[in-house]
This record gives C-alpha cells, structure tokens and sequence, in this order.
C-alpha cells in the first residue's frame, strides 16, 4: 500500500500534470548546463511515454511548454555538434545519440494526442487550436532526425517517412496544412505551416547525397526555412512544370517523376520558383550584399555562401533539366579507367590528345589533323589552306609534364555514360555538376564527362552516376574580343610561345547532339570568362576563328556550357 501511494504521489509531481506544473519545473532546472538540462527532459519524456493513461488536454499544455523551454538547451546542443565536424568519436555519438533520441521522444509523445485525437476527452476547442502546432512539431523533429542521419551519409529510416507523410496527409484532411504560425515562442519572425515542414524534409533530402559536409547541409536548412514557402505542393501533376513528386504511401522520400507516378498517393512540386530565388540570392551577394543581410545566417561568410549556393544552384538546376529524361539501361562491366577534374586539367589532356597525330607526313598519318577536325566541324569540309598547310608541317612531337590523373573502377556503364563507386576519402571534392576527363585504358583519347548523381553508400565510400558529354572533344584558347582579361601563360603545355595568346584562356570545344536530334557547337569555358552577347576569338593552335556564344546550356560552380555560332 506504501509503495502505490507513493507511485501515486510521484505521478502527480510529474512536469506534465498541467502547464503550471511544467514551467515551474522548468523554472528550476534552467541554471543547469544544456546537456544536463535536455537529460532532464528525456528523463521527463521516458517516464511519461511509460504511462498507460489516455492523455487529455492539460497534459498537451504541459507538454507544449516543455518543449518550448527545451529549446535553448536543445539548440545548443545542436550548434555543438555542427559547429565541431573533427571532435572526438565517442563525443560525436553521444551527441549524435542524445539529438536523434530527444527528438525521438518528443515525436511519440505527440503522437500519443494525433492517435487519440478523435476521443470524446479530446474534443475541445483548446485542442482543435492546437492540432496544427502539433502535427508541424511532429513533422518538424522528423526532419531533424532525418538531418542527423545524412550528417552520417546514412538514408532516412522509412519509419520516419511513412510518419512524415501521415502527418502531413492528416493536417490536408483537417484544411490546415498551410495555416500560418510560429513554431515557437521567440521566433515570431519565422512563420511556418506544416506543410512548410514537410516541404522544409522533402527538399533537404533532395541534397542529401550531394556530399556537402554537416555544416553545409545544416546551413541549406537553415534557408529553407524561409525557401520552403517558395515551393507549393500539388496533387495534379502539370507535366510541363513539376519536377519532383512523392507518394504518400510509400516508406520514402522525393523521387523523379516516372510515367506511373500518377494518382492520389502522389504530391507534386516545381524548382522554379525557388531556383529564381537562389540566383537572385546570388547576384546580390556577387554584387557585394551580405550574407547576414540576405538572411543567410551571421556566421556564414561571402566566399562560403557563393560557393554552397552555387552547388545548390547547379544541383537543382539539374534537376529541372534531368525531371523528364529517363535513364538508359545500365549493365555490370569492370573497365579501369584515368579520370582527372578541373576545366583546365581535362584542357590539358584533351590539347595532348588533339595533338598526339597532328603535324606528321601526310602519307604516314593515321589519325585525322587537328586542323582537319576543326574544319570538319566548323564547317563540314575541310579548307584547301589546311591542305596546304599539312603538306608543308613537319612531324612533332610533345614533351610537357600533364596533370596527374587518378584511376576508377567503372562498375556499370549505359548507353551514355559510366557508374562507379569511389573512396570517399580520396574523393571528397566530388560533387553532382562536377566535370572530368575519362580515357578508358582501351581508348586512344579523353572523354569530357560530368558527374551527375551522387549516393552516398558508407562512411568512405560514395557512388558516381557520370555522364559523356563528348568523346571527341577539342581543346582551345579563348578571348573576349575587347574584354579586359588577366594574362595566362599557356606555353609550357603547349607550341604556343605565350605573348601571342597574351589574353587567352583554356576552353572545349564540344561538338553535342542536344534533346531533339540536332548536332549543336557547344563550347565549355570558365564562368568567369563568360560575357554574354560579346564575340570570342577562339584559337585552336595557330588558327583562329571568331564566335559569338549564345544560349546558355548548363553551368556548374566555375564554368559555363553554351552553344556557339562561327562568324565568317
């Protein structure tokens, strides 16, 4: 008898008895430390979530203002974790632990009132009003358990999906999903809705293979706090706009929009509102706006931010490109292979290639010239002046350090392109959008390729889906005609002397067969040496040609694809 009294007695001094109970208890472990604190807290959670009794309102009160106090500690704790990527291991998983457990705890215990939300003891006007808060509390610690997850390069557990999108279909049928509130008190300036929530999880998990560190993915969210209001959710697909979808009744999250991915299950959204808004983001800061002042977080800095949202920017953008295009069929191959990155490097390789065969006595060449080729796809034919000049050119050859290469394992390989798993220690510049060099050990030449999809498998080691851009590309020296451009000596990679491409820059010539069937001149150069609507000088050896470049095709972090037209 003793023993249940005091049971009884103990359940009644219990934070979560009603809200007055539950600040005053928070009133008293505020002065402790963060993590003594949240351990407090959990300890509050654990026992409730033992309790076998049917919640009723003043329990969701207590609740609500739990919660509310523990996020001073509970954001703390977070910052301690993003803000030290090299502490001790043992540190990383108890934080890791205590964030992911916490906010499992807080998942449950409102989602005892979502499952009982239909009882008589529930059906007040006081409950009704909170409804929205708790199902956008809900959806908002899935996304932060799903966060910590691909800070580990691990994929959202599919209990956490199949919750996520319950909770959102619920808050659809009641007609609340886009309310407007603040999450909680404090942050009156961040309104939110629960479906910004379930957008905020759908978009972070669109980058969460992009192989960004904790930090970056950690500020992303941060954006898209404000970002996710840009991004609306559709139950009808509009094939000419939507870019991604997801299926409510599925353990997943987005995915691209297939030929089945049709009826009531499915959601659908578009990028291009919230594309516009990353580029227009980035114009400012290149033209000299803060980062704090655009609402980018105070610790983030100018070259940081440029950077990140220049991977976001082409990440998406790929997106939206890649949305109706279905992937040919792949098979299993194991085909080594040299690979080098960096638009210069792949420059110097490809010029290696280009001039491998050229320049030997007519009768005893076996490959085309490269003054043959230039011609062949400038113009279709090749020059009588090139004719000429063949005849006269002595045999050469080239004697100049290249860059170093590293090799790959290409496992898979389809119609266009090559699959392979990578060390992820030896590969940490990798990234969707990155371009390489690709020679296949049975090739005689460099392929210019481009790094496309991205998963992250283990802790050391990430899968590459690349794509051919050309298997024939040429390497050439560009010039904005009248521009103002740092000098760049080009004369130790090749036969040039230097001052006479005082203002030149390494670029590819692609010849690219584009979507509808056309064979396009496309030319790949460095973005800082893109000036739209200017004519370029474009010299391939000791030819020259002038062009104008015109529709932009694709962009990365510091290079621009654009078609181009030869000005006779």
């Amino acid at each position: 008898m003793r023993e249940l009294i005091s049971n009884l007695l103990a359940r009644e001094k219990s934070p979560l008895l009603n809200p007055k109970t539950a600040q005053a208890w928070c009133k008293r472990i505020e002065n402790l430390d963060p993590q003594t604190q949240l351990e407090r807290i959990a300890e509050v959670m654990s026992k409730h979530l033992e309790q076998s009794r049917a919640p009723d309102f003043d329990t969701l009160q207590a609740l609500v203002a739990v919660d509310n106090a523990a996020q001073v500690p509970f954001d703390a704790m977070c910052y301690q974790y993003v803000s030290n990527p090299r502490m001790a291991k043992d540190m990383e998983q108890r934080l890791w632990k205590d964030i992911v457990g916490y906010s499992q705890r807080m998942i449950e215990s409102y989602q005892r009132f979502i499952e009982h939300e239909g009882e008589e003891v529930l059906r007040t006007a006081g409950f009704a009003e909170q409804m929205p808060l708790v199902l956008a509390r809900s959806l908002h610690y899935i996304a932060l358990q799903a966060k910590w997850h691909y800070f580990r390069f691990e994929k959202a557990p599919g209990k956490l999906w199949t919750l996520a999108h319950r909770f959102y279909r619920l808050s659809e049928v009641e007609g609340f999903d886009s309310n407007p509130f603040p999450l909680y008190p404090g942050r009156e300036r961040l309104i939110t809705s629960c479906a910004d929530e379930y957008i905020q999880l759908l978009m972070l998990a669109t980058l969460s293979a992009n192989n960004l560190s904790v930090r970056q993915l950690d500020w992303v969210d941060q954006w898209l706090d404000q970002w996710s209001k840009l991004v609306q959710l559709n139950r009808r697909h509009q094939e000419e706009r939507d870019h991604f979808c997801v299926n409510l009744q599925q353990s997943q999250g987005p995915q691209k929009i297939q030929p089945e991915s049709q009826g009531e299950p499915f959601r659908y959204w578009s990028l291009f509102d919230l594309l516009h808004e990353v580029q227009d983001t980035l114009k400012k800061l290149e033209g000299g706006t803060s980062p704090t002042d655009l609402g980018l977080g105070n610790e983030c800095r100018t070259p940081t931010a440029l950077e990140l949202l220049k991977h976001v920017d082409v990440f998406w953008t790929m997106a939206v490109g890649n949305a109706q295009v279905q992937r040919s069929a792949r098979h299993d191959v194991k085909k080594v292979a040299e690979v080098i990155h960096g638009l210069d490097a792949i420059c110097l390789r490809v010029r290696a290639d280009n001039e491998k065969y050229t320049r030997q006595p007519t009768e005893t060449r076996a490959q085309v010239d490269y003054d043959e080729l230039m011609d062949m796809r400038l113009y279709g034919f090749v020059s009588s002046r090139t004719r000429s000049k063949l005849a006269q050119a002595p045999g050469q050859t080239l004697a100049h350090k290249l860059p170093e290469t590293q090799t790959w394992l290409m496992e898979n390989e389809s119609e266009g392109g090559f699959g392979a798993t990578l060390r992820y220690s030896e590969n940490q510049w990798i990234r969707p959008g990155v371009m390489l060099g690709v020679k296949l050990n049975n090739a005689e030449n460099w392929q210019v390729c481009m790094v496309r999809r991205l998963e992250r498998r283990r802790t050391d080691e990430v899968y590459a889906g690349i794509q051919i851009l050309s298997s024939t590309p040429v390497a050439v020296n560009v010039e904005v005609q009248g521009g103002k451009h740092e000098a760049m000596a080009v004369a130790e990679y090749s036969e040039f002397d230097g001052s006479e491409l005082a203002h030149a820059k390494l670029a590819l010539y692609l010849p690219y067969r584009n979507a509808q069937g056309a064979n396009v001149n496309t030319l790949i150069l460095h973005a800082s040496d893109y000036v739209s609507d200017r004519v370029y000088k474009v010299q391939a050896r000791d030819r020259s040609f002038n062009v104008t470049v015109n529709a932009v095709m694709e962009k990365g972090v510091d290079w621009i694809w654009a078609t181009l037209q030869v000005i006779r």
